[in-house]
């Protein structure tokens, strides 16, 4: 964790208001209830506020001022965005600031290794790949031929790059995930001599990431059949989450837990899409689309709003949709009882 700072300093870094002692050091942040004196704790929203006037934290990161309390405060526009940038502030990403290569690794003669980046144990670097400055690769990762691993990435343990696949500057790999494994490729072959029901396509293509970009533990995005797979700078994806081969994700788009993007789906930019979220292939979704959880995509999305539901509607008109299902048992006893009224008339 860096070292402590001034609240001043900190407001300053957030375009933040100071009530109270603007030289008071804060060494951490923490949670309202478990926050100390020399800690930052946040207040979101309305709901934190009896919390806060509880808590023991020497400063407060608030949406407007407390009257009546002790702590010092930072007041913002935006709690949950300061606070992300003060912690980031404390908790910076790691980064290798000397080389260091352990001596179970294997690296490939043929490989680059820019100066400095950290290579943990049992670590295996394929050959003619690249590894930029500052990248750190943690115990157990994987990275294949010809990729090329771009500054200041860092790759969590057992995260596997097949070959060729490439990563922009400050990508983070969670634990467990594997970029560039074959995509789910096969023609059916129904001949009458034929010894196998399916005949595979060779995956010949690779993964591309941008700059910027978090992959979540236990992800799987497939090479492409042909050409790449492609996650555009700044898309942010959590675990447990699937992307077939062609597949290509815009910019600053985010998709959250157990999403399966079927091959060749093409999400446009600042796309959200919430949790288990699924999608047929051959898809395009425009740009700042928003799709809510357990939804599910059968048809592109050609305008960009709030959408939910399967098949996939309007938020507003899903919702409704929703109020009416637990109607339709009584619907429908009624349209049977005018159905049989009109029949004895």
């Amino acid at each position: 964790m860096a070292a402590g700072a001034r609240v001043a300093d900190l407001a300053r870094l957030v375009g933040g208001d100071v009530r109270g002692d603007g030289d008071l050091v804060i060494d951490g942040v923490n949670d309202l209830r478990l926050a100390g004196p020399s800690q930052l704790g946040f207040v979101r929203d309305k709901k934190a506020l009896a919390l806060a006037r509880e808590s023991g934290a020497g400063a407060l990161l608030v949406f407007e001022p407390l009257e009546g309390h002790a702590a010092t405060q930072i007041v913002v526009a935006d709690v949950s965005l300061a606070f992300a940038r003060i912690a980031s502030r404390f908790f910076p990403v790691r980064r290798a600031t000397e080389s260091d290569v352990h001596p179970t690794a294997v690296v490939d003669p043929s490989a680059e290794l820019a100066e400095p980046v950290e290579i943990g144990p049992h670590v295996v670097v394929g050959a003619r790949t690249r590894i930029g400055p500052g990248a750190v690769l943690l115990a157990g990762v994987v990275v294949g031929a010809d990729c090329d691993v771009g500054e200041g990435c860092v790759l969590h343990p057992r995260a596997v790059l097949y070959d060729r696949v490439r990563l922009g500057r400050n990508v983070m790999i969670h634990a467990g995930s594997v970029l560039g494994s074959d995509g789910f490729g096969y023609a059916p072959d129904l001949g009458p001599d034929a010894e196998r029901r399916w005949q595979k396509v060779p995956q010949v293509g690779t993964v591309e990431v941008g700059d910027d970009v978090e992959i979540g533990a236990n992800c799987a995005i497939d090479c492409g059949t042909m050409g790449a797979t492609r996650i555009g700078s700044g898309v942010k994806i959590d675990n447990l989450v699937h992307i077939a081969h062609n597949c290509s994700i815009g910019a600053d788009s985010a998709i959250a837990a157990f999403c399966a993007l079927a091959g060749s789906t093409t999400l446009g930019e600042r796309v959200t899409l919430g949790g288990h979220v699924v999608s047929a292939g051959h898809l395009r979704v425009v740009d700042d689309v928003r799709v809510g959880g357990n939804s599910v995509l059968l048809t592109s999305v050609d305008e960009p709003g709030d959408y939910m539901g399967y098949p996939l509607q309007n938020r507003t008109r899903w919702a409704r949709t929703l109020h009416v299902f637990g109607d339709l048992p009584e619907i429908r006893r009624r349209i049977r009882d005018l159905e049989r009224d009109q029949g004895e008339s």
